[in-house]
């Protein structure tokens, strides 16, 4: 990951998935535009249960903030480049979609993202449930504004006057995981996103709403099967690592 300039960035890695799967992504706060050369396998989408393929081996995907989505991969080798931010832009979509693309150039603002997804053909939405109830939408928007401040799945089931059971069982049903569930994985993202600008761990523990330390760790690795501070080294950039070992060095000379 590279930093640009005000929040926005860009990735650029090389893929490969053996096997075979189905799994959910959730992304919090920032949007996300990839462009996916697909070298060898498959990768697709699922929406409304049904695969989402565009037919082209180098395709587009852009996801809002606060989306969730479900992706089909096959022995998948390739490449992915992308570009992100914290801040919305005129002219992106308000839903998720897949598409055609012909761009093959280095991401150095967020304002191509707005360029490649107007000149895109075959868009297609895959969104994981185009059809959700009232009742996931509206739990799922106060996750969505509260998570950080780790709001009561059972408050918000009786702020909505349900049962927590029968919500929790609609909001599986929407979107393939439990309200708390979804709550973690929202809480997951923005840590990752805060590690790969090099914040220290602990203050990123707290900023995304845990105030136990042990806790924080635990969720990490549940959801990213490595601890935050394995995961901080391997998002880093060069640039973000040269920066932190310059204040570190500064800090040993000032004592």
């Amino acid at each position: 990951m590279r930093l640009l300039v005000d929040g926005e960035y860009s990735i650029e890695d090389e893929i490969s998935i053996p096997g075979e799967g189905i799994s959910p992504l959730v992304f919090c706060a920032g949007w996300l535009l990839e462009i996916i050369d697909i070298g060898s396998g498959e990768y697709s989408f699922l929406r409304d249960g049904e695969k989402v393929r565009t037919g082209s081996d180098r395709i587009g995907a852009y996801y809002p903030p606060f989306t969730v989505i479900q992706t089909y991969v096959r022995s998948l080798k390739g490449r992915v480049t992308g570009v992100g931010s914290i801040k919305m832009l005129d002219g992106l979509p308000s839903k998720p979609v897949v598409f055609e693309t012909n761009f093959a150039e280095e991401f150095t603002s967020a304002y191509q993202a707005v360029d490649v997804i107007s000149s895109a053909t075959n868009i297609q939405s895959i969104e994981l449930n185009t059809n959700p109830s009232l009742l996931s939408i509206r739990a799922k928007r106060l996750i969505d504004d509260n998570y950080l401040i780790y709001p009561s799945i059972a408050r918000i089931a009786s702020k909505l006057k349900v049962s927590h059971e029968h919500m929790s069982r609609q909001f599986k049903r929407d979107y393939k995981m439990s309200p708390s569930k979804y709550l973690h994985q929202l809480r997951y993202a923005d840590a990752t996103y805060k590690l790969s600008l090099g914040e220290e761990i602990v203050d990123v523990s707290y900023d995304v709403g845990y105030n136990d330390l042990s806790r924080f760790y635990k969720q990490f690795r549940k959801s990213a099967k490595m601890s935050p501070a394995t995961c901080r080294s391997i998002l880093l950039s060069r640039e973000i690592k040269a920066n932190i070992k310059k204040r570190q060095d500064g800090r040993r000379l000032a004592n």
